[in-house]
């Protein structure tokens, strides 16, 4: 299969299978923007196609910092950031950031360092401060001595601040989260609150692995390597609940940034333009318009990556497969 990429973006065709065992052609194509003051334009140097996965670190104690672009077609456009809290021309103890894109947006309070309940009111002053989950409200609690009273906050088991129901943490020298929701901040342990990013979440917090099905005796007898009955598509949706739209975004969308560069706020409006998929198969031409599926800002590089796909039913035909060729609409 020949792949023809008449697009600036990046782009990836391969066959994978969908839920039922259909041979279908999935088609990423993957567009690099800068973004500035009001402004926005194409990037000279285009961010890859991203494979797999990218942790922060070990996968089982830390967090995403780039969800996979090839996976089946997301259900709805999701919106996710990585960067600091930029305190311009000096420090501070707390301060508040945020993303706007369209209708969707998503607002945090951040704080300096503080350890212990009695700094609560007490942050460090910072110049930068990394939105990384693992700065948020949540984490895993192993302190008391008996296994079956630990315990996870399983929306962000890499967080910080939690205490299990029956723990043993002292909170005098518990470190705090820096990053909080602004109508639920911590004042105590037990607090009922919630975590709140912007990051990318992975497949085995709960917000995915809700919806990843039923994996038993009966799926291995009858469904295995298929996916269960039970699967649910919203189990690839990679951006929090407040970042993910009801539909899909068109990449024409205004964006606000709140306290994520020096400048503060930068305002401006995205102008994507869509590509459109051409395949040849069967010696039969088929046009598809790919889904606007995700877009992720990279707020240090100043750069934001949008991520369209496809999906086409290649009828159990992969040798059918004469060529693939992308361009803009």
């Amino acid at each position: 299969m020949e792949q023809i990429n008449r697009t600036p973006y990046a782009m990836e065709a391969t066959v994978i299978l969908d839920r039922e065992g259909n041979e279908t052609l999935l088609v990423v194509l993957k567009g690099t923007f800068q973004f500035d003051q009001r402004a926005t334009q194409l990037a000279e140097q285009q961010a890859p196609i991203t494979y797999g996965d990218e942790y922060h670190g070990d996968p089982t104690t830390t967090s995403l910092r780039a969800a996979s672009d090839l996976l089946p077609l997301r259900p709805q456009t999701g919106v996710t950031l990585t960067g600091h809290a930029v305190c311009a021309g000096g420090t501070v103890g707390q301060m508040n950031v945020g993303i706007k894109v369209g209708d969707l947006q998503q607002i945090a309070v951040v704080y300096g360092d503080r350890e212990g309940f009695q700094n609560v009111d007490k942050p460090e002053p910072f110049e930068r401060m990394p939105l990384t989950w693992e700065n948020a409200y949540g984490g895993f609690d192993h302190s008391h001595d008996k296994e079956k009273h630990h315990d996870a906050f399983q929306d962000n088991p890499v967080g910080r601040g939690f205490f299990a129901r029956k723990s043993k943490r002292a909170s005098q020298s518990v470190p705090l989260p820096n990053v909080e929701n602004p109508s639920q901040t911590l004042r105590s342990p037990h607090d009922d609150t919630s975590a709140v990013g912007f990051g990318p979440i992975p497949p085995s917090w709960l917000a995915r692995r809700q919806y990843a099905g039923t994996y038993d005796q009966q799926w291995e007898e009858q469904r295995f390597p298929l996916l269960p009955l039970d699967f649910d598509v919203r189990f690839l949706q990679a951006a929090p609940p407040q970042l993910t739209s009801d539909g899909y975004l068109e990449g024409k969308e205004r964006c606000v940034l709140l306290g994520v560069t020096e400048e503060g706020r930068n305002d401006f409006t995205m102008d994507a333009h869509a590509p459109v998929v051409g395949v040849r198969m069967f010696k039969k031409g088929v046009r598809a318009h790919p889904k606007l599926e995700s877009i992720h800002f990279d707020c240090d590089q100043r750069r934001y990556m949008i991520c369209w796909k496809s999906m086409i039913n290649v009828q159990g035909r992969v040798e059918g497969l004469e060529s693939v060729e992308a361009r803009l609409r």
